[in-house]
């Protein structure tokens, strides 16, 4: 994380490297001034805590089993979307995924052959058809057949995700920049070109634990409108924080995030309270027609998952809810933030001269904001 701010750096000095959580700091640097029953962190020396990691005990494997798609489905299926559940799978259709390149069944690969290539020509052309793949494209018209008769169940249209993950890096991948997949060609195509799957089906997003049985997830598409999910915190059983997930100042959200928050609450208390473990995070879809709260996903209570709008020592040391937090009006760094789940784009629009000065006149205002 960076920590360098504009009032540090000298005149000769190169502009500093904003990133989305020199944002959230500087947010929940706010919010933490007027957090006066925060905990102080200490080690068993009572030495102050400054690596939030440290923050963490080990995950146990009933926390990360208990955040297994098809082990928490089953128990909130009225309040989630419809969802369709492929499992075991075939060793065939693992061993495709695994296989290098992206590709579907009976198309040709599409190797590339021109500056990342150290050696050998390119005799032309920098891309050529593949006729070599006999050897990793496996027999899945099994997967295939199933695949499409669940597509079918759940209205002929859907997004598929993994024990873990949605593919949500490989959108770059669908021609329409989204998950929905008609066909079983379009869940490959997204699988296909996801790390994020491919770390669930090797077992690499918690490899110090026992590794699970992979299962394919279809769930109903829906057309969802990122502003309205939300991302709730609970530690040792109590809700203590709720934060807008899309980085992007909505005004509506403002006028309604006292609804929201009640709602959340709601829902936490009749429904996700029922969760088995003491501390997780989960995801939520509040839909504004039909006055809805749905689950879309449940993580362990980790380092690694997205504190959002939060920083993760607030989140560990505080002693009351934290309440909902949405992104201030003003702050909104162009847009920029809207490509946050999309890997292939976010680093370019990182390093846009137009994102590092909008991320600078933020956190000096809220700077000259703070009581």
């Amino acid at each position: 994380m960076s920590n360098n701010s504009p009032d540090l750096q000298g005149a000769d000095s190169p502009p500093a490297m904003y990133t989305e959580e020199d944002a959230r700091t500087a947010i929940s640097a706010l919010a933490l001034t007027n957090n006066q029953d925060a905990e102080a962190v200490t080690d068993s020396q009572g030495e102050a805590v400054d690596d939030d990691t440290l923050l963490f005990a080990p995950l146990t494997q009933s926390e990360v089993d208990n955040c297994a798609f098809s082990s928490w489905y089953p128990n909130f299926s009225r309040v989630t979307f419809k969802s369709e559940i492929i499992r075991p799978l075939d060793a065939e259709f693992v061993k495709y995924l695994l296989s290098d390149g992206v590709f579907v069944p009976g198309q040709k690969r599409m190797e590339y052959h021109g500056e990342l290539e150290e050696f050998g020509s390119s005799n032309g052309s920098d891309w050529s058809d593949s006729d070599d793949g006999g050897d990793v494209v496996e027999d899945i018209s099994s997967t295939t057949a199933e695949i499409s008769r669940r597509i079918e169940l759940l209205g002929g249209s859907a997004f598929p995700r993994t024990t873990w993950s949605a593919p949500t890096d490989a959108d770059w991948a669908s021609t329409t920049s989204t998950l929905e997949c008609k066909t079983p060609q379009d869940v490959y195509w997204l699988l296909k070109a996801s790390t994020k799957i491919a770390k669930d089906l090797l077992n690499e997003r918690y490899p110090a634990l026992a590794s699970v049985e992979p299962e394919l997830v279809l769930r109903k598409w829906a057309n969802l409108h990122p502003s309205m999910v939300f991302r709730c915190f609970v530690r040792n059983n109590s809700l203590i924080g709720i934060s807008q997930v899309d980085v992007q100042f909505h005004k509506f959200l403002s006028e309604m995030s006292a609804d929201i928050e009640q709602k959340l609450q709601k829902f936490f208390a009749a429904h996700a309270s029922k969760f088995p473990s003491e501390s997780y995070c989960y995801d939520v879809y509040v839909a504004r027609t039909v006055d809805r709260v749905l689950v879309m996903d449940f993580e362990p209570w980790s380092y690694s998952v997205d504190s959002c709008l939060f920083e993760w020592r607030e989140l560990c040391t505080t002693a009351q809810f934290l309440g909902l937090r949405l992104f201030p009006e003003g702050v909104n760094p162009l847009g920029h933030f809207s490509a946050k789940y999309s890997s292939s784009r976010f680093p370019i629009e990182m390093t846009a001269d137009a994102y590092h000065a909008s991320i600078a006149t933020m956190i000096e205002r809220m700077k000259s904001e703070q009581p």
